[in-house]
């Protein structure tokens, strides 16, 4: 445990869509692309696997990032996502303590840190499914599969009730409807047993039924949904609805991670084009893509230009009197694509520490923040472009209405509590309060969920 060799990867998102459970692994693969035909060599790296790519191999990224002749880009590859890495040099004084508690006994070890990556934007390789999916009812049923061979295997009559799985399934009330598909129901016994001919599958086959990566993913859907719920969205959106029910969806409903995810393996195939930029940039500053899908037809628009921006007679009279030119739009989003992905490379990749804001700054960001707590939003959601914030300039024509409605209106919000208590002829009333004050509020809502964590638990 003192003397295994490790790396440490820091996701440089806020929240990423997906995460690995503990145990499972993924891959260091520095992917190395030859700068010809007599080029023979094959870099060898401290840590990870080499692969060699041709000159007509496709990018490890698709079409969202480029290994140029004579690179190598080290990435993190598993099976749910693929993301470039960055190594970086960690201080003298950084340390990593470990806790192994074996036999309600600790035993505590300090080891330096000889290897720190930042992980890029995760980058989907399979789509998270959406709440109410055929993966979701798939992976149910296969779970009980599982729960109900193993329990069976441990029998010595080969038979079980349904008190036996019952904890390993305390929501469900509809376990009889589902064994049914492949278990029997012996009544005179009042045990489930398993169908005639049939044999409990071995180990190796079992744990084929739920794959680690599908309980991630399947965590991954409980997660959007909490967060759409916490944000006061009763519905979910799946992520089978049509472009047309898709197009009215608000901010959080397009994040979320089954819609988000999908739109990303529609465009590295050419179904989709994303925007890019804008809300859904998890950097906020323009060095990661927003998954957010836009129309294929005229859709996308580059950075500086207004969604509402009407085209003069000069412009329409060029694409011969159309609103936009296929060849054109591609050309710009292949180069805003390139753009972002080698700001991003230039960003994570950077070895100099950020200076240190001064005083004013710093009560600015912090005021900044509180605001958006203060409206239950975070700094995913309220992606403003950072420049008019930074130089105390007014906001341009290129930020979004939803921004725009977001900055203008984030301190008129206010509080309205409902109490209620016993009148003076022991009837109960509610009273309703408003409170206006920004830290009261904070306050408030900090204190209120601290008070649902505690009933949770």
């Amino acid at each position: 445990m003192d003397g295994c060799n490790f790396i440490l990867l820091e996701y440089s998102e806020e929240y990423p869509f997906v995460m690995s459970n503990f145990g499972m692994g993924s891959r260091l693969i520095n992917y190395y692309r030859r700068k010809g035909p007599d080029d023979e060599s094959r870099p060898k790296c401290e840590i990870g696997e080499t692969q060699v790519l041709m000159s007509q191999d496709r990018s490890p990224f698709w079409n969202f990032g480029t290994v140029d002749p004579g690179e190598t880009v080290p990435t993190l590859y598993n099976n749910m996502v693929r993301a470039p890495i960055f190594k970086q040099n960690p201080k003298p004084t950084d340390f990593l303590v470990i806790r192994n508690t074996q036999a309600n006994q600790s035993h505590y070890y300090l080891r330096n840190i000889p290897n720190l990556f930042v992980v890029g934007q995760l980058l989907p390789v399979t789509d998270v499914p959406g709440p109410h999916s055929r993966k979701v009812t798939t992976a149910a049923k296969n779970r009980l599969k599982m729960v109900c061979y193993r329990v069976v295997k441990r029998k010595p009559e080969k038979a079980i009730i349904l008190k036996d799985i019952a904890e390993h399934f305390p929501e469900n009330n509809e376990m009889r409807q589902k064994m049914k598909e492949f278990m029997s129901y012996n009544k005179p016994k009042g045990v489930w047993e398993m169908n005639a001919g049939e044999v409990v599958p071995d180990e190796s086959v079992i744990r084929t039924m739920v794959k680690p990566e599908d309980l991630c993913l399947l965590e991954a859907m409980q997660v959007g949904v909490r967060h759409l719920a916490d944000s006061g969205y009763s519905k979910t959106v799946d992520d089978e609805v049509d472009d047309d029910e898709k197009e009215g969806m608000s901010l959080e409903q397009q994040l979320t991670p089954w819609v988000s995810t999908k739109n990303f393996i529609n465009a590295t195939s050419g179904k989709a084009m994303l925007q890019l930029h804008g809300e859904g940039d998890p950097s906020g500053r323009g060095e990661a893509f927003s998954f957010v899908k836009t129309s294929m037809k005229g859709g996308y628009k580059p950075v500086g230009e207004s969604v509402e921006e009407k085209m003069d007679k000069q412009r329409l009279k060029e694409l011969g009197g159309h609103a936009y030119n296929v060849a054109r739009q591609q050309q710009m989003y292949e180069a805003a694509i390139d753009q972002i992905w080698r700001a991003q490379h230039r960003s994570l990749s950077s070895q100099m520490e950020p200076e240190m804001p001064d005083a004013e700054f710093e009560d600015a960001h912090n005021d900044h923040h509180e605001d958006l707590l203060e409206e239950g939003r975070t700094p995913r959601s309220e992606a403003v472009p950072p420049s008019p914030w930074l130089n105390n300039v007014d906001i341009d024509e290129t930020m979004s209405q939803f921004s725009r409605f977001s900055a203008t209106n984030r301190r008129n919000k206010v509080l309205r509590i409902q109490r209620k208590f016993r009148g003076s002829n022991g009837s109960i009333e509610t009273r309703s309060e408003t409170i206006r004050d920004p830290k009261v509020i904070r306050q408030y809502l900090q204190r209120r969920r601290e008070l649902d964590a505690e009933k949770t638990q």
